[in-house]
């Protein structure tokens, strides 16, 4: 019997300290993300900023159709906005060094920002085949703000920030694309 109360003591006391381990942990890995945070998002913040108040304000702020079409496409513009932000501000970084910074804006970037500026930075950055910017796509090929498109049009401009250049050789995949785009977006909104 003394031995059951003996192994039982010492798996307390085994679980007690993993458990001190992990909260020591975790703390740590908060520390050092708010000091992440700290040195490296924060000052970019007002660069960040500037972009989208120099942006389109279609851009800047695009209508509910293309954000339902953007969430369609890739779920959340926060991944790839992110992406668009760090490739403009590091250039130069390992693949390495440029996933674990993807990641660690991915996560902080949306804090300071919300989900709606991370919109915006997505439709004002995105490639369009040749420029940035999603309003800039709309008025060249249609003649038209992001507000005025129709749903297939709208599709296809978000689409088309998805692979540009094979959808500049073959207009019709960027069609078909499209049209699947749009279908998706109009489920997933019922």
């Amino acid at each position: 019997m003394k031995e059951v109360a003996d192994v039982i003591a010492k798996a307390r006391t085994l679980s007690s300290i993993a458990s001190v381990a992990v909260f020591f942990l975790a703390t740590v890995s908060v520390v050092a993300l708010a000091f992440y945070d700290y040195v490296a998002v924060r000052p970019q913040l007002p660069r960040i900023e500037r972009i989208l108040a120099q942006a389109d304000p279609l851009d800047a702020n695009p209508p509910e159709a293309i954000r339902r079409l953007i969430d369609a496409s890739m779920g959340s513009p926060t991944v790839h906005a992110t992406r668009l932000v760090t490739v403009r501000f590091y250039a130069g970084l390992s693949p390495g060094e440029r996933h674990l910074r993807n990641a660690l804006w991915s996560l902080l970037l949306p804090l300071h920002l919300g989900k709606d500026k991370m919109y915006g930075l997505y439709a004002t950055l995105a490639f369009n085949g040749r420029d940035q910017g999603l309003s800039r796509y709309a008025a060249r090929e249609y003649g038209k703000p992001l507000d005025r498109l129709s749903p297939n049009e709208a599709a296809a401009t978000v689409e088309m920030t998805r692979m540009p250049s094979i959808y500049r050789r073959n207009p019709d995949k960027l069609a078909q694309r499209a049209a699947a785009l749009a279908s998706k977006a109009e489920k997933a909104s019922e």
